[in-house]
């Protein structure tokens, strides 16, 4: 046989030597997935435990784990994603919460007297007076505005509209919850976060009271009752109760012993009262005379505006929730999505809004009683978390796609995954969300590698151990993937 024959020999088989080792190297990978999942199964925290985990290609047609993936669990705080992904659709990157100040009656420009009221028409910014956004601050614009009136008298009042103080949280949230600043709810007026500083001076020893030395921002109908201690332990363990509307706060628990001024922040009882009360010393500050008295019936429609407040984009709003998991901004998003649409502003309508919404792509495999995750109530299943990522990475449009994609931290690195795979091979390789709370421990994202996006989802809930073993076990399983990749 000449040389010309074998050259045709070889040209033909070629492709099925290519073949064959293509399918040899998919076996090898496949076997690598099956003792990545295998160890993770058998360590000794994750044994009793619920666990679900989803590994697919870029376009989710190829699934490389699949562990009880249809079954339901608890998704603590990835449940955010979702809310994300349909604020992202449903309202436009470009999009901003709008906050107007005006006044009723007559401003006599003479006298710098307004015969009327000022008006704050508040639309459920979560963003205003946000320490997410100090680059930006209502009051020191509200100052500006006003003070370019020269006013020297109000003879009617301070109005922040709507007048009916809507705060209210989730109904499935826990009791123990509703008093810390992640328990904070929505609010049209939502103002500093919905969220209070409380700063305490502890003993230099153990079990000894402690003082609350100042709040921030403050307000006269705001009571905390304090029955803190002095621990032995370096880390706030103190809890506060109360509820929306219930201006007595009781906070129990012990706090770092020996510190002059250490920080716990709980819930707003009413965010409406301390803008008010934040406005009045606004006001005041500038010499202006409020006198309260009744000028005139209420009339939205008669507002002449002073100035209009936005808010950040959306697309920095959704990158504040996702990055460092802002329960209250994701109410906030949750709400103006379904309010957008018709629905009425509250949590537990805007949830069914957001459920009725998925269930269209992910019938049955989806249940929404929140928009951050607080609530138990929440059930996900693995296929469906994955289904939301693959949608999200190939039938997003590119301006929804990038915001969702740019607002999720890098693994050792950034916002949330900071604390997990840093010093290995995940360190900027894998960009998503954890979730967490007691029992639960989930992250679902990408592995970025070779130009691409895996989707990857692990749930565990019902575990007894100390997080930081599961959040271990997470991290070796999500190791060897990468590794296998």
């Amino acid at each position: 046989m000449n040389f010309g024959c074998y050259l045709y020999m070889l040209l033909r088989y070629i492709p099925f030597i290519f073949s064959f080792f293509i399918c040899f190297g998919l076996i090898g990978q496949e076997k690598l997935f099956d003792k990545a999942l295998s160890s993770f199964l058998s360590n000794e925290s994750i044994k009793t435990a619920h666990v679900g985990v989803v590994l697919s290609n870029p376009t989710g047609d190829t699934t490389f784990i699949n562990h009880q993936e249809n079954k339901f669990f608890i998704p603590a705080s990835i449940t955010k994603l979702w809310t994300t992904a349909m604020s992202t659709q449903l309202l436009s990157s470009e999009y901003v919460f709008t906050t107007h100040v005006g006044f009723n009656g007559e401003l006599d420009t003479l006298s710098k007297v307004l015969e009327g009221d000022l008006l704050v028409l508040t639309n459920g910014d979560p963003s205003l007076q946000s320490r997410y956004f100090e680059s930006k601050s209502f009051l020191e614009e509200l100052k500006s505005a006003i003070s370019k009136l020269q006013l020297k008298k109000i003879e009617g009042s301070l109005i922040i509209l709507p007048t009916k103080d809507d705060y209210h949280v989730c109904s499935h949230w826990l009791w123990s919850d509703l008093g810390n600043y992640y328990g904070a709810g929505y609010a049209s007026s939502t103002f500093m976060d919905n969220m209070v500083e409380l700063y305490f001076k502890t003993d230099k020893s153990p079990h000894k009271t402690t003082q609350i030395l100042k709040t921030h921002p403050k307000s006269s109908s705001f009571l905390m009752e304090n029955n803190v201690i002095s621990g032995i332990k370096n880390r706030d363990m103190s809890y506060a109760f109360g509820a929306p509307l219930q201006k007595n706060r009781y906070i129990n628990g012990k706090l770092p012993t020996n510190r002059d001024s250490y920080k716990v922040k709980v819930s707003m009882h009413s965010p409406k009262a301390f803008l008010n009360e934040a406005i009045l010393d606004l006001l005041n500050e500038l010499n202006i005379e409020v006198q309260n008295n009744k000028v005139m019936s209420l009339s939205k429609a008669s507002m002449d505006t002073i100035f209009s407040y936005t808010s950040p984009k959306l697309s920095e709003l959704v990158k504040c929730v996702n990055y460092e998991s802002n329960n209250n901004f994701a109410e906030h998003l949750l709400v103006e999505s379904a309010k957008e649409n018709g629905v009425s502003p509250s949590i537990d309508s805007a949830a069914k809004f957001m459920e009725n919404y998925w269930s269209t792509l992910f019938k049955d495999q989806v249940y929404f009683s929140d928009g951050s995750g607080l609530s138990r109530k929440n059930l996900i299943t693995p296929n469906a978390m994955s289904g939301l990522l693959i949608e999200i990475l190939n039938q997003f449009d590119l301006n929804d796609k990038i915001p969702m994609l740019n607002s999720l931290p890098s693994a050792g690195e950034s916002g949330t995954l900071k604390y997990i795979g840093g010093n290995t091979v995940l360190e900027g390789n894998f960009i998503g969300k954890s979730g967490s709370m007691g029992g639960v421990r989930c992250y679902t994202g990408y592995f970025k590698k070779n130009n691409n996006y895996y989707p990857f989802t692990v749930m565990v809930n019902n575990f007894l151990v100390p997080d930081r073993a599961i959040r271990k076990a997470i991290e070796n399983l999500m190791i060897d993937i990468y590794s296998a990749l």
